[in-house]
């Protein structure tokens, strides 16, 4: 790797998704129809896998794509992708797929080690015809994902210019790669996804939020803080009629991070857009300012077909843009505390890429490459935020 190349480590799940469509999501005891789909075939997953797809896509132009150039060979990007994760040993190999998978991609995969007879992270998918998923996880090989292990592969060189790190591994590991990227002067982008049954029980852990990038979506938002969040008598899916609304009352969420220790928040709000909250770098007598933002969602077509991925897309593309920026000459030799980041722009590419992601099935597969969401020649509509698409 080259001094002009930059590093991103992931670290997070590796599952083997199974995708099914159906009409509707039931509760109680009613049984779901499944709608034939042959065309919908199982597909790596996880955060942590579509994660690190997602950031290679951002930074690379597509190489299987006849018509974009140039060509892998003479790609000018610099971004280098190394995923960190545990897969199982199942006898149809589905592990060695999702290796293999990330690393036709052009994901390193060196620091991917294999559980000796455990199986593989498995996730069930119901789609319904809103495009709107449940999901249902057997973490298994996940669960063997210790810090020591991470340790090992964050101190290999190439040394790590941002680490991405989520829930779905052992809380020991995600509190020791915070822990490790703080000491080291290393940003980090939690997302803190999915959110477990004893959510509230992440707002005790206090390292959990010592992070530079703090991502999560609005219902992950509400679990954690349901304990000690302001009370309100509005919440976003009860029809919330304004952006001063939503600002009012995820403005307030956003300052319990941020007094947590996270330096920004970016929190998803589905069709309806992103809020984020950004401290500023301190200035000469330590004071640091507050920033604020609301961006409406965008798209580029009508119809939304499976929203699973479209999270780790708008981390990925986020992350990307986040490191550019970090790279500028105004943040060369800097502290991560004292980058001036434009978080607005990361959040454009974000939302793009997360709604191109809408638009297919599967999360792997669908995440998009970034000629499609980069150029003048692309057009995007915005979408109403109080309108359900």
């Amino acid at each position: 790797m080259s001094e002009s190349q930059s590093c991103v480590k992931v670290v997070g799940s590796m599952n083997w998704d199974i995708i099914n469509r159906v009409e509707s999501h039931y509760d109680g005891r009613q049984h779901a129809s499944f709608l034939d789909d042959p065309s919908i075939d199982p597909c790596p997953g996880g955060h942590g896998v579509n994660q690190a797809i997602a950031v290679y896509r951002a930074s690379h132009q597509n190489p299987f794509d006849s018509c974009s150039l140039p060509k892998t060979s003479e790609r000018p990007e610099s971004v280098q992708v190394y995923m960190i994760g545990m897969i199982g040993e199942d006898g149809d190999n589905r592990g060695e797929k999702i290796k293999n998978a990330l690393a036709e991609n052009g994901v390193r995969v060196d620091g991917v080690r294999s559980a000796r007879n455990i199986r593989n992270g498995y996730a069930h998918i119901y789609v319904d015809i809103q495009g709107t998923p449940r999901i249902q996880n057997a973490p298994s090989a996940n669960l063997h994902l210790t810090w020591d292990v991470v340790k090992e592969e964050l101190e290999k060189t190439p040394r790590a210019d941002l680490i991405l790190v989520q829930l779905e591994i052992p809380r020991e590991t995600v509190e020791g790669t915070i822990d490790y990227a703080n000491k080291n002067q290393i940003p980090i982008i939690f997302n803190s996804a999915p959110v477990p049954a004893n959510a509230s029980s992440l707002y005790r852990d206090p390292l959990l939020y010592q992070v530079d990038h703090l991502i999560l979506n609005h219902h992950c938002v509400e679990a954690i803080c349901i304990t000690r969040a302001p009370k309100s008598e509005s919440r976003l899916d009860d029809g919330m009629t304004s952006v001063p609304n939503i600002q009012k009352l995820y403005s307030q969420y956003c300052d319990h991070f941020h007094r947590l220790g996270a330096r920004c928040v970016v929190i998803t709000l589905g069709h309806r857009g992103v809020l984020a909250s950004y401290m500023e770098p301190p200035d000469a007598h330590g004071n640091r300012g507050q920033r604020s933002f609301f961006y409406p969602a965008k798209k580029q077509k009508q119809e939304v077909v499976d929203e699973t991925g479209a999270s780790d897309a708008f981390i990925g593309a986020y992350a990307v843009e986040v490191l550019r920026q970090m790279k500028t000459p105004a943040n060369s030799g800097l502290n991560p505390i004292d980058f001036d980041l434009d978080i607005g722009t990361a959040i454009e590419h974000g939302i793009k890429a997360g709604s191109l992601t809408t638009e297919s099935f599967g999360s792997f597969p669908a995440i998009p490459w970034r000629e499609q969401w980069i150029g003048p020649e692309i057009k995007w509509l915005s979408a109403n935020p109080f309108v359900l698409h």
